[in-house]
């Protein structure tokens, strides 16, 4: 991969001097949802849930969001101080946060927020020629044999969503949406046109029968290869 390898500092003074810059860049006092994003393990948790917290005494956070935790990290986090969101990838071809994270989300009543709900671009209304920026180039996913094994087996979801005259992207996000009320996809895009495709989806209601067969084209475990390669998974908290 390109640039210095990532950092990944979850003390106090790291945390509070991203958070006042970024105050100052946003001109706020005050920001709704702060994220640790990626665990840092040589700082315990009651820690970095304690340095949260302060944050949120202080007025300067309304509340702290996790990202690429287990639900262990989360049921020990929510303990110490409530947890307001946990953002971990989930689409049609990452399925993870299915066991056992959703739920957990569910049962403690904290948002849950699926980054990367297009699975990387390959879910749009075209075929995506094969990335070849940064970090899809070297990611399992993109790589040949697997990118047209799942170029393929998208193609038979996307000739389905055209002949229910729905956009690829809106049925993807449809599909995240129907998983439960607490799931709150956010998809990226510097396209107005891809935007109001993803605005869609929330309007969109799958029936059991369009689910059935989502599941028939998409099942579980449908990708090939592995989300991230070996060199991509610093600090991603594994629990199955």
């Amino acid at each position: 991969m390109n640039g210095p390898p990532r950092r990944i500092d979850n003390s106090d003074a790291h945390l509070r001097a991203e958070l006042e810059a970024s105050l100052k860049r946003l001109n706020r006092d005050h920001v709704e949802l702060f994220y640790i994003h990626r665990r840092d393990h040589t700082h315990p948790l009651p820690e970095v849930i304690g340095s949260l917290t302060r944050l949120i005494e202080e007025g300067k956070i309304g509340g702290y969001g996790l990202s690429e935790v287990a639900p262990e990290t989360l049921r020990q986090a929510h303990a110490i101080h409530p947890c307001m969101a946990v953002q971990n990838e989930y689409s049609l071809w990452t399925r993870q946060p299915e066991l056992g994270l959703i739920q957990t989300c569910a049962t403690l009543g904290v948002a849950f927020i699926p980054f990367s709900p297009l699975a990387r671009g390959m879910l749009g209304d075209a075929p995506l020629p094969r990335p070849t920026d940064g970090f899809r180039d070297t990611n399992p996913r993109f790589t040949e044999p697997n990118f047209t094994l799942n170029t393929q087996r998208i193609n038979a979801f996307r000739a389905f969503c055209a002949t229910r005259g729905w956009s690829t992207p809106a049925t993807a996000l449809a599909w995240v949406l129907s998983r439960g009320p607490h799931l709150i996809p956010i998809p990226g895009t510097r396209s107005a046109t891809h935007l109001t495709q993803c605005a869609q989806g929330a309007a969109l209601t799958l029936t059991a029968d369009d689910l059935t067969e989502i599941d028939r084209l998409l099942p579980a475990g449908f990708a090939a290869g592995d989300r991230y390669g070996d060199h991509q998974t610093m600090a991603i908290e594994r629990y199955c």
